[in-house]
C-alpha cells in the first residue's frame, strides 16, 4: 500500500487525524513541520524571523523528500507543501495525497493563537481567507481523495480517510450467491484494512487463528492495529501442516474461543494458508451454529484458489472426510505476505493459477507467459493482477455451482485426477502444486491422444509450467499403481474414469470418459 500524505490548510486536522490514521494502520507518523524544525534547530516562527519564508520553503522541500522516502508512513504536510510542484512530484512517487478540508469558521477556531502561524500575523481572519482562496484550487488539483473534517471527530475523520484509501488501494470483486454475497479484496500491505470488513459485519470481537510464526510476523501487528479501531482479536495459535486439520485441533480452538467468551456476535479471522482456512472455516461454521468468517490467505495457492468457494474440511482417517460449506464474510488477500513465502510454495500456487488460465481465460494465460518473471520476483503489481484475475475465475465457478451439485465445478479438476493419485502414491511428500503441474501435463497429453487438444497447445501449456519452475515429468511411481488409485476418484461413474480435459487454451470439457489403457499409455510415456 502506498504512503498516505495529508495535505490541506492549517487547522484541517492533518496532525491529529494523521496520528490516528497511523495508529490504526500500525505505521509511523511523520510531520514535515517537525522535520523542518529539527533541521533548523529552532521553531518555525523563529525560522521565519531569522531567515524568512524562502529559507523555510527550502528546508520544507528537504523534509518532504525525506518523509516521502520512508516506507510505510503517514505524512502530515505543511499547508504550503502542495503549492510547490517539486514537493508534489516527490510525494507522488510513494504516496496517496489526501486533502483535508473544513469551513473557514472551523479552521479559525482550530488554529487558535496566530502567534505560532507566521503567515496569519496581523489579520488572522483576513489572511486565512486570502490564503485559502489562493491555495484551495491547487489542493483540489493534486488530491487523490478529499475529506471534509468539519464536524467530524478525529476517529471519525480517520475512518473516513481509511475507507477512501481502501477503495483506491484494494481491488475488490463481489462473490454473489443466491443467499449470500461477500467481497474479495486484493492489494499489497492491506491487512489492517480488514477492520473495515469486521465493522461492516458488526463484529467487534474475533478469534485470530494462525500459525505461531505468522502470529509473530503479521498477527501481533494486526492485533495492535485493530485494537486502535476498537476491535478485539484473540490469537489462537495452531501447529502448521495437516496435523491441525483434525477434530482434536478444532476442539482446542473451540475451548480457547469459549474461554475468551466469544459469542454469536463474534467472528473468526483465519490468517494463513489452506490448512488454516480449512480449520478456521470449519470452526466458524460450527461454533455456536455458525459465526462470520474472515479469510486472510498468506499463500499464493490460498489466495488464487482455496480462500474462495466456502469449502471447509478436517481429516478423519482420510483427507477432508468431514467438513461443511461455509461462505466467508470477506476475503482479504494481501500479496505483501507472499514475500515471506518459501519459493517452492510460491511456485506451487502458480500451478493453480496456470490451471485457471488454461481452463477459462486464454488472455490470462498469455499474460502469464509475458509476466511470470515479475510474479516470481514477488513484485506487488503483477501479483495483485494475478491474484485478482484468478479470484474472479474461481468465483465464477463457485457462483455457478456453489455446493458442487450441478457439475460446473468439475472444470476446476483439470490436472487433479492424476495429481490426487500422485499425492496418495507418494504419501503426500510432494506439494499439491507440484502434483497438479504434473497432472496437467499428463491430462493435456491425454487430450491430445483423444483429439481434443492440438500438440502446439499442449506444448504451450507444458512450456509455461516449466517456466514457472514446476515439474513436468512423472516421478518413479508405477503407472499401474496410479491408475488403480484413480479408480477411487470422486468423478468415477459406474467404474469408468472421467476427466476434465482441455479443448484449447481457455476451454475445457468435463465428464470425458477415458479407457484405462489409454491413461496407462500416457502415464508410461511421461516417465520415459
Amino acid at each position: 500500500m502506498r504512503n498516505i500524505a495529508l495535505i490541506g490548510f492549517m487547522g484541517t486536522g492533518k496532525t491529529s487525524v494523521g496520528r490516528e490514521v497511523a495508529r490504526r494502520l500500525g505505521w509511523p507518523f511523520v510531520d514535515t513541520d517537525e522535520l523542518v524544525e529539527r533541521r533548523a534547530g529552532c521553531s518555525i516562527p523563529e525560522l521565519f524571523a531569522q531567515g524568512g519564508e524562502a529559507t523555510f520553503r527550502a528546508l520544507e522541500r528537504e523534509a518532504v523528500r525525506e518523509a516521502a522516502r520512508m516506507r510505510p508512513a503517514v505524512i502530515a504536510c505543511g499547508g504550503g507543501v502542495p503549492m510547490d510542484s517539486a514537493n508534489v512530484q516527490e510525494l507522488r512517487r510513494t504516496c496517496r495525497l489526501v486533502l483535508l478540508e473544513a469551513d473557514l469558521e472551523t479552521l479559525l477556531a482550530r488554529v487558535g493563537d496566530a502567534e505560532y502561524r507566521p503567515l496569519l500575523h496581523g489579520d488572522p481572519g483576513g489572511r486565512a481567507r486570502q490564503l485559502l482562496l489562493e491555495r484551495a484550487p491547487r489542493y483540489r488539483e493534486v488530491a487523490d481523495l478529499v475529506v471534509d473534517t468539519s464536524g467530524l471527530t478525529v476517529p471519525a475523520a480517520a475512518e473516513r480517510i481509511l475507507e477512501g484509501i481502501a477503495n483506491q488501494e484494494r481491488r475488490t470483486l463481489e462473490v454473489v450467491l443466491p443467499h449470500h454475497r461477500y467481497p474479495v479484496h486484493v492489494g499489497s500491505g492491506i491487512l489492517p484494512l480488514v477492520a473495515l470488513d469486521l465493522l461492516r459485519a458488526g463484529v467487534l470481537r474475533a478469534a485470530l487463528i494462525t500459525h505461531p510464526h505468522l502470529l509473530r510476523r503479521y498477527g501481533e501487528g494486526l492485533v495492535a492495529s485493530l485494537r486502535a479501531w476498537g476491535l478485539e482479536l484473540h490469537p489462537v495459535p495452531v501447529a502448521p501442516g495437516e496435523r491441525s486439520k483434525t477434530l482434536t485441533a478444532a476442539r482446542r480452538v473451540y475451548e480457547a474461543m469459549a474461554a475468551a467468551r466469544l459469542d454469536r456476535t463474534s467472528g473468526v479471522v483465519a490468517l494463513g494458508g489452506g490448512v488454516v482456512g480449512d480449520l478456521g472455516g470449519f470452526v466458524a461454521a460450527t461454533y455456536m451454529r455458525g459465526i462470520p468468517l474472515f479469510l486472510l490467505p498468506t499463500t499464493l495457492l490460498a489466495q488464487v484458489d482455496a480462500s474462495i468457494g466456502g469449502k471447509t474440511a478436517l481429516n478423519l482417517n482420510a483427507r477432508n472426510l468431514i467438513g461443511a460449506f461455509w461462505q466467508p464474510a470477506a476475503v482479504l488477500s494481501d500479496v505483501a505476505t507472499l514475500r515471506s513465502l518459501p519459493r517452492r510454495e510460491l511456485r506451487a500456487g502458480l500451478a493453480e493459477a496456470i490451471k485457471h488460465a488454461a481452463i477459462a481465460d486464454e488472455p490470462l494465460f498469455a499474460w502469464l507467459e509475458g509476466n511470470l518473471a515479475g510474479v516470481l520476483a514477488r513484485e506487488a503489481e503483477p501479483l495483485v493482477e494475478l491474484v485478482t484475475r484468478n479470484a474472479a475465475i474461481k468465483a465464477r465457478f463457485v457462483v455457478e455451482d456453489e455446493r458442487e451439485t450441478s457439475g460446473a465445478r468439475e472444470a476446476l479438476n483439470f490436472g487433479h485426477t492424476v495429481a490426487h493419485a500422485l499425492e496418495a502414491a507418494l504419501e503426500y511428500r510432494i506439494s499439491h502444486g507440484e502434483a497438479v503441474a504434473r497432472g496437467m501435463v499428463a491430462e493435456a497429453r491425454l487430450a491430445v491422444r483423444l483429439g481434443l487438444l492440438g500438440d502446439e497447445e499442449a506444448a504451450r501449456l507444458e512450456a509455461l509450467i516449466a517456466q514457472a519452475g514446476l515439474p513436468t515429468r512423472l516421478p518413479p511411481v508405477a503407472p499401474r499403481d496410479l491408475l488403480d488409485r484413480m479408480s477411487l476418484d470422486k468423478k468415477v461413474r459406474h467404474g469408468r474414469l472421467r476427466f476434465a480435459l482441455l479443448e484449447g487454451i481457455g476451454r475445457v470439457r468435463t465428464g470425458v470418459t477415458v479407457e484405462p489403457e489409454l491413461v496407462l499409455e500416457t502415464l508410461q510415456e511421461l516417465q520415459r
